[in-house]
């Protein structure tokens, strides 16, 4: 072997794990591996540059390299971060749609699906939601008769975005039934938006059972005390105080059968479980139009071609319409609940939405602000003013 200067001959070149040495970093040196390629890689804490490299990057590595323990964890460590990088690129992208949903209108309606207040906020829903450029979703909160669900909306936050559909049940009649053990008053607890419509409320029995006139049905509760049934939307329901009205009136013994809503109230009475059913017109309209049902009276006069009012057959307190509209919490800051107001009146003069409540056997009724106000406060006095007439007990 040749000799270089006399001295020893030089150590052999193989291709051994390459010397520990420094590499200068940002101003300073760092303990690095220094081989026999350019490639320098940083063994400082927490950093090495292979983070940045593509995979293929390490096929081009020499074997003796690529094959290093600290290599097989370098890669270990990539993959964590990539994965980790999926993770939060995926909670970024869900933001908006959380973003979305928290930006919603909310309609609680306090009674079951097929009620006639059900029906009313689904005919508003879609074109409110065109309006306002924001999604609708109605939620029925039932119970209590109509308690449950307004007392959610009472509760909820002051954002213009959720909103009761309220009606002389759960306005008026819950305050004329349990008074201070409500725990709150209706017409101050809320935010009066805009009415939507109003419509009749009839007593009907089916074809079958023979009656022809309202007179008839008297006659038959009194030759059978006790055995004859009337179906309501429930308990404390505006339809639940006529039945009631009604039976002490004529001096009749009827036995109230409440339900969860009108409709469930109309299956009743056309499944023959109930004799009579007193319920809000839209919850009946088809099957009468159908003929599956017969109306004995009806509230406001003329609306049901040969159908005689209440005030026909003696009952005049009664010959009133009962009304569907929006409200929110009281504390609803003005613009919010004005935003509402304007959209929810531009949709009911809407000839397309007109023309579905006419088919439901309602009426558009446009009343805003302190008008609806006044009404829940005069129809609330109205029924507390018969209940202690008449000595009711409602519950």
């Amino acid at each position: 072997m040749k000799e270089i200067d006399g001295d020893s001959p030089p150590a052999q070149v193989t291709p051994s794990r390459p010397d520990l040495g420094y590499a200068e970093r940002r101003g300073r040196l760092v303990p690095a591996i220094v081989g026999e390629t350019d490639a320098v890689s940083s063994r400082h804490p927490g950093f090495t540059l292979m983070h940045f490299a593509p995979p293929f990057w390490f096929n081009q590595l020499p074997k003796q390299y690529s094959d290093k323990p600290y290599l097989t964890r370098v890669m270990r460590m990539i993959k964590m971060e990539r994965l980790c990088l999926r993770i939060v690129c995926a909670l970024l992208a869900s933001l908006p749609l959380a973003a979305q949903a928290s930006d919603a209108v909310r309609i609680v309606v306090p009674f079951a699906q097929g009620d006639a207040s059900d029906l009313m906020a689904r005919i508003i829903a879609q074109p409110l939601s065109e309006k306002l450029n924001r999604p609708v979703n109605i939620h029925n909160h039932y119970g209590a008769g109509g308690i449950v669900g307004t007392q959610d909306v009472v509760r909820s936050k002051t954002d213009g975005l959720t909103l009761v559909l309220g009606s002389v049940s759960n306005m008026s009649m819950n305050t004329a039934c349990r008074g201070e053990r409500l725990g709150y008053v209706p017409s101050s607890a809320l935010r009066p938006v805009a009415m939507l419509a109003r419509a009749p409320v009839i007593v009907a029995v089916t074809p079958d059972s023979g009656v022809q006139q309202f007179g008839e049905l008297v006659e038959r509760f009194n030759a059978q005390p006790g055995l004859q049934t009337y179906a309501s939307s429930g308990l404390c329901s505006y339809t639940d105080f006529m039945g009631r009205y009604i039976t002490m009136r004529a001096g009749v013994d009827v036995v109230p059968m409440p339900h969860r809503g009108g409709h469930d109230a109309i299956q009743a009475v056309k499944s023959g479980e109930v004799d009579v059913a007193i319920t809000e017109l839209p919850n009946a309209m088809r099957d009468v139009q159908a003929g599956r049902l017969k109306p004995l009276a009806a509230s406001l006069q003329g609306k049901l071609a040969n159908t005689p009012s209440f005030e026909d057959i003696g009952f005049a307190p009664l010959d009133a319409a009962v009304w569907y509209g929006f409200f929110v919490p009281a504390e609803t800051p003005s613009r919010e609940a004005r935003t509402m107001q304007n959209a929810i009146q531009q949709i009911a003069n809407d000839p397309g939405v007109q023309r579905q409540l006419e088919e439901l056997g309602a009426e558009p009724y446009n009343l805003v602000g302190p008008e609806i106000f006044r009404e829940v406060v005069n129809f609330t006095r109205a029924v507390e003013g018969h209940v202690n007439e008449m000595g009711m007990e409602l519950e």
